[in-house]
């Protein structure tokens, strides 16, 4: 009798636990359930249109249900854009890029432009849109992304030349020189300071007298010592914080001084002559000129590395 007893016993602790292995196996499976329909009622599951393996990483733009913008992506990390794309409207930019141009209120003169770092092409575009009589050369290491700009951007290719090579080598030995310089590249890792040894003084020998350079920095990705030698090069440097903390847009002038008065007038000038959609005057607002007392402050914005 107690032998039977023990067995019912052992034999309901099995049940049991056999009924709370469902049970709990149920509930993550109702759990999964309604996290997948959260995530696809809030429009989080995307179309991709495009896809290739490229030689640093997979690259892909997405569409995301509800939203008429393009993003694109890399290795599947679909909450960090590369750069977008509103089909028919080249003048849409990300935040750090529309910082990006009030670099353009230093120079009156922009008729020769390089892009280190071409990405999704949202500057390119933007200029392209703006400056009927500049010629731009675009400097990528990814070849996806110059198949991107050709499948889903409307670019006037005529005054556009496409080179697909390192940003730090094509600076090295370049002839050219030009109005405005945009430097938009994250080496890949492991980043050493080694990377951007003389690259500033390199875009500072191909600078025209009057022209300005434009670095968005990624604050997570740049050695302090790069932002340091980019003061040692340029004595003449503003710089605007984006809304999320991550970049830092640094707009260097080769030139006289100008004061925040001379720039405003020249943001103004702009502004009523071409009508941009990203208004100059409201940027320049939101932009810093920093003094050389200054310089350590915002060198000390970015992590040592290696």
């Amino acid at each position: 009798m107690l032998r039977h007893t023990v067995t019912m016993y052992k034999s309901g602790i099995i049940i049991l636990r056999v009924v709370v292995l469902m049970l709990f196996k149920l509930r993550l499976f109702f759990c999964f359930l309604f996290v997948g329909v959260a995530y696809c009622s809030d429009g989080m599951t995307p179309t991709i249109l495009y896809s290739k393996e490229s030689p640093n990483s997979l690259i892909e733009v997405i569409q995301v249900p509800g939203s008429d913008v393009l993003d694109v992506c890399e290795n599947k990390d679909y909450n960090t854009k590369h750069s977008s794309i509103l089909p028919g409207n080249p003048t849409h930019l990300s935040q750090y890029e529309t910082f990006a141009t009030a670099g353009f209120c230093f120079s009156k003169n922009l008729k020769n432009i390089l892009l280190l770092g071409v990405g999704g092409g949202e500057f390119l575009g933007y200029m392209n849109n703006y400056f009927l009589n500049t010629y731009v050369d675009a400097v990528d290491i990814n070849p996806a992304m110059f198949e991107i700009i050709e499948k889903f951007r409307k670019i006037d290719t005529s005054r556009a030349r496409f080179i697909c090579e390192d940003a730090f080598k094509h600076i090295e030995k370049v002839r050219d020189s030009y109005d405005l310089i945009y430097f938009d590249v994250y080496p890949p890792k492991p980043l050493t300071a080694e990377k951007y040894k003389g690259f500033f003084e390199n875009v500072k020998e191909h600078l025209n007298e009057g022209g300005v350079f434009v670095w968005n920095a990624y604050i997570p990705e740049i050695t302090r010592a790069a932002v340091e030698d980019m003061f040692k090069n340029f004595k003449n440097v503003m710089a605007a914080n984006t809304n999320d903390g991550a970049n830092i847009v640094f707009i260097c002038y080769q030139g006289p001084a100008k004061t925040k008065q001379d720039l405003e007038e020249a943001a103004n000038d702009m502004q009523t002559q071409y009508n941009f959609r990203y208004a100059l005057p409201d940027l320049l607002k939101e932009t810093m000129l920093i003094s050389p007392e200054e310089n350590e402050t915002w060198i000390m914005k970015f992590p040592v590395l290696s």
